[in-house]
């Protein structure tokens, strides 16, 4: 029994410990994860959907239109029918007969199935294009997700990087203030060098308090991003300065949809102009009628078929006239869209040279102001040092303290533009 117990505790405590494993997320991972757990993205699929579903309802239109049709007509009083003389038997003079019986009732079966169209085989087209472009700008809201939660992870570490500053310069500080307080109550520094010595160390613990409470804005952020619960705890794995392959992959989403528009357009000019043609269906009837004075419909002998087929052409006139100026807006149309898609290739070219070269700089810079910030650890302990045997009053510390705090913030806005320079040659070169 002591056994099975003891078996269960190691079985919660192991499923326990499972349970607060972090996550151990690179940017990639967190970009599928995001893209997993969004609503937004999910719910875009639908736009998707939509579109399929329209692209088989305007296949559905080849389909042959089958009805049927029922009509029971009963006339109280019957309409009379003019008979010349002389036409029946017994009947010398022209006089009016009812010819027709009060009970005519009629059901039927119509086939209507169209032969030629174009207008039909064009909203086909029309359709499968606009399922194209529906999917694209599913893929362009997924990019613009990828980029939010590219930001979000890259500004956890940027504050996490601020944070660790922040600590270093509050440790830094808190033992200038110690060292302070030691020759204070030797008697070797006065006091206001020492109340100066401890205002900075408040001073700098109030700004690590700031930079912590930054960097838990910036987890919860991107907890948003990526829809997950403040109980999922995650670590995130790659460097700040980790630099992504910026290789081309694919065309950019925006020419894309602007070459499926134009498609758009040059179809409905097609359609507009296809319009002018004529429209051949097929149609046929079966029909049973019955006709009596009366609605003994069980009577056989008053019930009889008739059918017929017909060959409907439809050819539109006055469409020669209405279709010229829709036909002109298309054309402009196409023209526009011709001279859009040479711009933005142009304005893509600009931004891959561009980030490219940002980005050159940027992890150049950052690896200088990390060198700048290396060495800028040296010097304090060296300072540190020195300032303890009294080699040097506070005021010329606090010079010296101003070119490390100036090469912290360096260090800092280098890790942010490389992160930008990231993201803006992530976007440019469409590599996600």
């Amino acid at each position: 029994m002591k056994k099975n117990i003891l078996l269960i505790v190691l079985l919660l405590v192991a499923a326990n410990s499972d349970a607060q494993t972090p996550l151990t997320l690179s940017r990639t991972e967190a970009i599928q994860l995001a893209l997993k757990n969004r609503f937004d993205v999910k719910a875009n699929q639908f736009d998707v959907a939509i579109a399929t579903s329209k692209l088989r309802q305007s296949t559905n239109k080849w389909l042959p239109d089958i009805s049927a049709d029922g009509q029971v007509k009963y006339s109280p009083q019957l309409q009379n029918t003019v008979i010349p003389g002389g036409v029946l038997p017994g009947y010398e003079e022209s006089t009016l007969v009812p010819l027709m019986v009060k009970n005519e009732t009629v059901f039927g079966l119509n086939v209507t199935q169209p032969v030629f169209n174009a207008a039909i085989k064009n909203d086909k087209q029309l359709a499968r294009v606009a399922l194209s472009l529906e999917e694209e700008r599913n893929h362009a809201a997924k990019i613009e997700i990828m980029l939010q939660v590219s930001r979000a992870y890259l500004d956890v570490q940027l504050k996490g990087l601020q944070q660790r500053v922040a600590a270093d310069i509050a440790e830094r500080n808190r033992e200038y203030e110690t060292i302070a307080r030691g020759m204070y109550n030797n008697g070797t520094l006065i006091e206001n060098h020492y109340l100066r010595a401890r205002l900075d160390h408040e001073n700098a613990e109030q700004l690590y308090k700031q930079a912590t409470q930054n960097y838990e804005l910036s987890v919860m952020h991107l907890r948003y991003q990526l829809n997950i619960t403040d109980t999922v705890a995650f670590v995130l794995s790659d460097s700040l300065d980790a630099v992504l392959d910026n290789t081309p992959r694919g065309e950019r989403t925006e020419m894309v949809q602007l070459k499926l528009q134009q498609e758009v357009n040059t179809l409905y000019l097609k359609k507009y102009q296809q319009e002018l043609l004529p429209s051949l269906s097929f149609t046929a009837n079966y029909s049973q009628q019955f006709l009596s004075d009366r609605f003994n419909y069980g009577r056989a002998k008053w019930w009889s078929p008739f059918s017929y087929v017909a060959l409907n052409l439809h050819v539109p006139i006055s469409s020669h006239v209405k279709n010229k100026a829709v036909m002109t807006e298309y054309r402009h149309r196409i023209s526009q869209h011709a001279l859009l898609l040479e711009q933005r290739q142009s304005d893509i070219n600009y931004e891959v040279q561009q980030a490219r070269s940002l980005l050159a700089n940027a992890i150049l810079n950052q690896k200088n102001a990390k060198d700048s910030y290396e060495l800028s650890k040296i010097i304090f302990h060296n300072q540190q040092e020195q300032y303890r045997l009294g080699a040097f009053d506070y005021s010329a510390l606090l010079d010296t303290e101003k070119s490390l705090s100036t090469t912290e913030r360096n260090y800092i806005q280098s890790a942010y533009e490389l992160m930008l320079a990231q993201i803006q040659l992530q976007k440019a070169t469409n590599n996600f």
